[in-house]
């Protein structure tokens, strides 16, 4: 190996780039969510990733299928990584796993005699062990793995100690893997940057598609869906600007991110030129796994189950609709009605966002009116006969309800009344004033 000094002087032309140690970390995370797929145990290092493979042969029927589809997936997720560049070893341990590395991505697995005579053949020079260990070693005339295991154990303990011993426990897989496994981190934050800067909002969208690649596969690694992202774009001069997605629904899709992003995009001002684009997020739900029909072939559970599959993917286009205007229109656009914890008809709705659903814990019986008065009215008694505008006639009740009773005394009795026309009233005479009000008329 040459020093920079030696190979600039045997090569003036030669260029020289300055190793960005953040950055490598950033693209091995990348790599672990996408290794998190196909093994649950998945560790990252300096020197490369490591996935346990033993247990995930059922899930994909071989490890020859799996390593096939390890190859599909990071070769189609990154654009820096191709078949020659990627070293690979395989071994029954992570460090000896480390020492058989070789270039190329290997699709077959070797059989255990191959991999424990690879390791034999091992120098000793490659093993991770001290310089004055490995001349030790090589005064004695042990110039490979195969000759120091060779020699009985108690032996090398007395001369060389017990650290020894224990590197070659883990090299040879007696001991289990010390090295912390990866976790994905609870908020996702990742950028892309474009020194030459980019002018223009198309110009935006394919930065943004990969970003949102990106952010699937979190998504899947960590199984939840997100609520919101948000977007922030730094130019090159001036002040950067942010766009907030929210969901109305739980979403995972990268597409469907895409288009909202893209409607959302259209509606806001972006500075000249654009040099960084960051994705971050931090309101997830967890994913609930969808429910599997163990008679889904037959004809029986399709028709007994085709309502709900229909009323699930009605829900999730009107989500997806709801999310498109909001996004196109700005969350001011949209508005729904929905039920409140109070028991008083009048203050039992409110409006808010679309999308911002709250579940109700008041119980409303009997039959009410859809639509009620802006305000209860108040009516007469004529000789012991209700009137508001015509005679009315009390046809059922009372039905009491009471709430408040720490603030106020809220406590009414709802009746349903009607006039000689027909026309049904819904009424209720306040506790303690005794004084009778009109609240809704039905259809």
């Amino acid at each position: 190996m040459l020093t920079l000094s030696t190979a600039l002087t045997l090569c003036p032309n030669l260029l020289t780039l300055q190793q960005q140690s953040e950055r490598e970390k950033k693209a091995l995370q990348r790599l672990a969510l996408l290794a998190y797929n196909f093994s649950p145990t998945v560790i990252v290092t300096e020197q490369g990733l490591w996935l346990e493979l033993s247990g995930c042969e059922q899930l994909f029927h071989s490890y020859n299928q799996l390593l096939r589809k390890l190859q599909q997936a990071l070769l189609s997720h990154s654009s820096a990584l191709d078949a020659d560049s990627i070293e690979m070893g395989f071994a029954e341990s992570a460090e000896g796993a480390r020492l058989l590395c070789r270039p190329g991505f290997y699709c077959e697995l070797p059989s255990g005699e191959e991999l424990l005579h690879q390791l034999h053949n091992m120098p000793i020079s490659a093993l991770n062990l001290s310089r004055r260990q490995q001349q030790s070693f090589r005064q004695l005339g042990l110039n490979c793995l195969g000759d120091l295991m060779a020699l009985p154990r108690a032996e090398l303990a007395r001369r060389f100690g017990t650290g020894l011993i224990d590197y070659l426990q883990l090299l040879l897989g007696e001991k289990p893997c010390q090295l912390q496994r990866f976790h994905p981190p609870p908020s996702f934050h990742d950028l892309l940057q474009n020194p030459q800067g980019i002018f223009s909002k198309q110009g935006l969208l394919f930065p943004m598609k990969t970003l949102l690649q990106r952010f699937s596969l979190y998504l899947q690694a960590r199984q939840c869906h997100c609520r919101t992202l948000e977007w922030r774009f730094e130019p090159l001069l001036g002040e950067p600007c942010s766009m907030r997605v929210t969901l109305s629904g739980s979403q995972n899709s990268w597409s469907n991110l895409l288009d909202l992003s893209r409607l959302q995009l259209e509606r806001i001002a972006l500075p000249a030129s654009i040099e960084s684009i960051i994705l971050t997020s931090d309101d997830f739900i967890d994913a609930v796994p969808a429910e599997q029909d163990l008679f889904a072939d037959t004809l029986f559970s399709n028709n007994l189950y085709s309502n709900t599959a229909l009323t699930e993917k009605d829900s999730s286009q009107s989500s997806k609709l709801i999310d498109s205007l909001r996004a196109r229109l700005g969350p001011e656009a949209l508005l729904q009605p929905v039920l409140c914890s109070n028991y008083l008809p009048e203050k039992a709705g409110e409006v808010v966002p679309a999308g911002a659903f709250q579940q109700s814990t008041a119980t409303h019986y009997g039959a009410q009116p859809l639509w009620l008065l802006p305000k209860p009215v108040a009516i007469q008694v004529r000789n012991q006969q209700l009137f508001w505008r015509r005679p009315l006639s009390i046809l059922s009740g009372p039905q009491r309800l009471c709430d408040n009773w720490w603030q106020s005394d809220q406590q009414r009795d709802y009746y349903l009344a009607c006039d000689s026309q027909g026309a049904r009233y819904w009424l209720f005479r306040q506790s303690g004033s005794g004084r009778w009000f009109v609240q809704g008329l039905f259809a």
